[in-house]
């Protein structure tokens, strides 16, 4: 007979009533729930990728099937006249970067005696009735100038240019020269102001403590005891004011300013130049002289007084060694103190304004921070390799596949037919997507990468993660930070500090409101269609900011729908949208 607890085939213990086993046992989760953040999901991206790799395909050989082929050399189908006129827009561009140095070198106060750092020595009621005159004459000029560098590359364009590739070049270079000579006047303005108050440290700007009284501009609060006549006290004083205050006045700057300081600094590279020599005898002096588990740390404080001395001092701790001493050197500045290697009056050469004009940036500064090291010719390749090939990618995705599409849109908008426009503009958004993201990469990463390693350019925080942005807002603040700042630095923190102290919104208005000039401009003008859709779509942004930032409080930062919501709006509807809209009035405008 059988034993009472026999074994099981396997050798294992026979379980009893085999279909009355317990299965669910403890409480758990899908494996899809947000609740799991565990759980990978590569192999259902792997999928994905294919499944659109897949379907790209298919539209390449569909395309293909019904037009053949349709790219042609770049540039070969524009007119002469067309590259002439361009030529002359850009000479207009560069002439207004002549004129903005002629206009500073002009600005610079040239009392007798005076030296490099050091203010005036004229009696203050003095100084300031002729620094008042003076400021009001550079201001009129700089206006000028501004007004030229827009003016004219626009007639040039709208008037003179067909083809809108180039005439968007002629524009983007005007707009970009704009703003980088803005800079160049508000930022000279203020260190101007400074010299003249013999304010060395850049920290005793009167205007922080100024405010408007029935239009005039009254120094210091009430009950203050009259402070002296200073060249400040005038209309013309805070018009250009560039001073920039501390984060916390704006919202939602803290996050992105928090966000670009945790970049990493970049790698150091050693050569033998004087740079490099104080970098190298510094780093080895910190090897010899530190033990061993310490010494990378007082290399990179060693590299960090390096670089202070090339460029703007890096705001590092003042324990840089790690050894608890903070008396062995003076504490570092306030991470935001205006502090440059440059003195005015002494910035205020061809050199100093042309590598501005050159660096990757929009914001004037006498110095900026450098890299020590040689120009890394297989980086450089690199980053060239990449914007040629995508700029060649960009070109064949716009004629082979969105130009059929877009006749097709206008088709589509004669015949009134709103099921096939929609179709036309679905099918465009996955090719305006596609160049948007090939044109952000080639600019923002390739090309400003190689303009910046060929001038030692060390800041290269050109961009954040904007493509996990929750809201429109956080969008406009990351993908283009040079704008950021420029808007921040330019036009939101002079308008909400003193003395005008405008309301915050006020500051947005005025923010998109410039963005949205310079938007219709870029667009506009070398399409030939002054009807407003970039600047509608620009202040269109403001209540779509509100809905985004609306969603994220309802549903939280984390459900994915605010960054939806700005997908859609932006990518799937809001470029092909425009895109089809210009497109339609181009092509009516020139039959």
């Amino acid at each position: 007979m059988g034993s009472k607890n026999a074994s099981a085939p396997g050798g294992g213990r026979a379980h009893p009533y085999l279909q009355a086993q317990v299965v669910h046992y403890k409480p758990r989760v899908s494996v899809l729930d947000k609740e799991l953040t565990t759980v990978s999901y590569h192999g259902l991206i792997n999928f994905l990728l294919l499944l659109l790799s897949a379907t790209l395909v298919r539209l390449a050989i569909e395309n293909y099937m019904k037009y053949g082929i349709l790219v042609s050399i770049p540039g070969a189908s524009v007119d002469q006249r067309d590259w002439l006129m361009a030529l002359a827009g850009l000479v207009a561009v560069l002439v207004s970067f002549v004129a903005a140095y002629a206009i500073e070198r002009a600005a610079v106060p040239g009392a007798p005696g005076h030296r490099p750092g050091r203010g005036v020595r004229a009696d203050p009621p003095q100084a300031a009735g002729i620094a008042a005159a003076a400021d009001k004459r550079t201001l009129a000029l700089h206006a000028a100038n501004l007004a030229w560098v827009l003016v004219v590359p626009s007639c040039i364009t709208y008037f003179g240019i067909f083809q809108p590739a180039l005439g968007t070049l002629v524009m983007a270079s005007a707009c970009v020269m704009s703003l980088k000579l803005y800079s160049l006047a508000a930022t000279n303005f203020d260190l101007r102001r400074a010299y003249r108050l013999a304010d060395a440290r850049l920290d005793s700007d009167p205007l922080c403590s100024a405010r408007i009284v029935r239009g005039q501009l009254v120094l210091g609060a009430a009950g203050d005891p009259p402070p002296r006549p200073v060249a400040v006290a005038t209309s013309a004083s805070f018009a250009l004011n560039a001073r920039a205050l501390d984060d916390s006045h704006v919202s939602g700057n803290d996050r992105i300013d928090a966000k670009a300081d945790a970049l990493p600094r970049p790698r150091l590279r050693n050569r033998a130049t004087t740079a490099s020599g104080r970098l190298g005898r510094a780093a080895s002096s910190a090897r010899s002289t530190s033990p061993e588990p310490s010494a990378p740390r007082a290399a990179a404080a060693a590299a960090d007084r390096a670089h202070s001395e090339d460029g703007v001092a890096p705001g590092i701790s003042a324990d840089s060694d790690g050894d608890g001493d903070c008396a062995r050197s003076p504490p570092p500045p306030p991470r935001h103190a205006v502090l440059y290697t440059v003195a005015y009056p002494a910035n205020v050469t061809i050199g100093n304004f042309a590598y501005f004009w050159l660096a990757p940036t929009l914001c004037y500064q006498p110095s900026y921070p450098r890299d020590a090291g040689p120009i890394r010719k297989s980086f450089l390749a690199k980053r060239i390799a990449e914007l040629v090939i995508l700029g060649l990618a960009m070109h064949v995705v716009i004629q082979q596949y969105a130009v059929p599409t877009l006749v097709g849109s206008v088709h589509a908008i004669d015949a009134r037919d709103g099921f096939w426009l929609s179709e036309r503009v679905l099918k465009l958004s996955v090719i305006s997507a596609a160049v948007w993201f090939l044109g952000f990469y080639a600019i923002f990463h390739a090309g400003l990468n190689a303009l910046a390693e060929v001038l030692g350019f060390a800041d290269r925080a050109f961009y954040l993660d904007w493509w996990n942005s929750v809201d429109l807002a956080a969008y406009w603040r990351e993908w283009n930070l040079p704008i950021h700042y420029f808007c921040k630095r330019h036009i939101m923190v002079p308008l909400i500090s003193a003395p005008l102290s405008l309301p915050l919104f006020a500051g947005v208005l005025v923010t998109f409101l410039v963005s949205a000039i310079m938007h219709e401009l870029l667009f506009g003008i070398p399409t030939h269609c002054l009807r407003g859709y970039s600047f509608v779509g620009m202040m269109m942004q403001i209540p779509l900011i509100s809905l985004t930032q609306w969603l994220v409080r309802w549903r939280g930062p984390e459900s994915g729908l605010g960054n939806a919501m700005f997908w859609i709006s932006f990518c799937i509807v809001g470029q092909p949208l425009g895109v089809v809209q210009y497109y339609h009035t181009w092509t009516k405008n020139n039959p």
